[in-house]
């Protein structure tokens, strides 16, 4: 995606404020007849929309595709937690057209959740932005070793044997804690140090299973714990927003 010099705000809006700030786009659409100018519903891999070429790279990667909202004062690209069902003949509308993006936001979906990061975890399920099963813990594996030669060495291997009981640990609480939930659940949702969770993957089955057949959601985390699980959930099932405003008179009707 090519990007062009526009000022944008990004965040994540939680599902419940982004359901909140539709309906107020909408009701302002209605008592102003034009707060929203136009909808677009952008499947997937389309490629760039005319007039949208500010949007960084991350939007057009959007594993959902992307909703975009033209008004005469700000623009907005929604990339949505889970799959959008639409026709492709209702795809762009005049004025607000969020009942399709709506109904995938309250749709119920079971998501399960590995936090990773050397020296702790977390794994969940939550059903319907409700955390319904979770399992914190710990585990040592020693960061630094400052000696070389064959001190380095031995504790390079003593690592490895840390790292590999860690990895052991969390496969067993996520399939006992995710397996009863594996057939009906939507997403995996992964966070923390990217090289130590596919270290893990490659050497739990079941967790590596998993993740090959249900949608992968990336969630971020610092610490693994019950309060970065909690917030993992409410990441989950948000909606990534760019935000750009709209000079007078040059409001986008892509």
């Amino acid at each position: 995606m090519t990007t062009i010099d526009r000022p944008y705000r990004e965040r994540v809006l939680s599902r419940s404020r982004m359901i909140n700030y539709l309906r107020e786009l909408e009701s302002n659409s209605n008592s102003n007849g034009g707060a929203v100018l136009k909808t677009i519903y952008v499947a997937p891999g389309s490629g760039e929309v005319p007039g949208w070429e500010w949007l960084p790279p991350a939007a057009g990667r959007s594993p959902n595709g992307l909703v975009l909202v033209g008004g005469p004062e700000a623009l907005v690209a929604i990339s949505p937690p889970f799959a959008v069902e639409i026709d492709d003949a209702d795809r762009i509308q005049e004025g607000p057209y969020f009942g399709p993006l709506i109904a995938s936001l309250t749709e119920r979906h079971t998501i399960g959740f590995i936090l990773l990061r050397l020296g702790a975890y977390a794994v969940g399920v939550a059903d319907d932005e409700k955390l319904i099963v979770s399992k914190t813990g710990t585990r040592y594996v020693k960061g630094r070793h400052r000696k070389g030669g064959q001190s380095q060495r031995r504790f390079e291997r003593n690592r490895e044997g840390w790292i590999a009981k860690l990895y052991d640990q969390v496969c067993a609480v996520a399939t006992t804690r995710l397996g009863s939930y594996e057939r009906d659940m939507h997403a995996l949702a992964i966070g923390g140090d990217r090289h130590v969770v596919e270290g893990f993957m490659k050497r739990c089955g079941f967790a590596d299973r998993l993740r090959n057949r249900v949608a992968t959601i990336d969630v971020p985390v610092e610490r693994p714990g019950l309060k970065s699980l909690e917030r993992a959930v409410t990441r989950a099932w948000g909606c990534h927003t760019w935000e750009a405003h709209t000079p007078r008179g040059t409001a986008n009707h892509a």
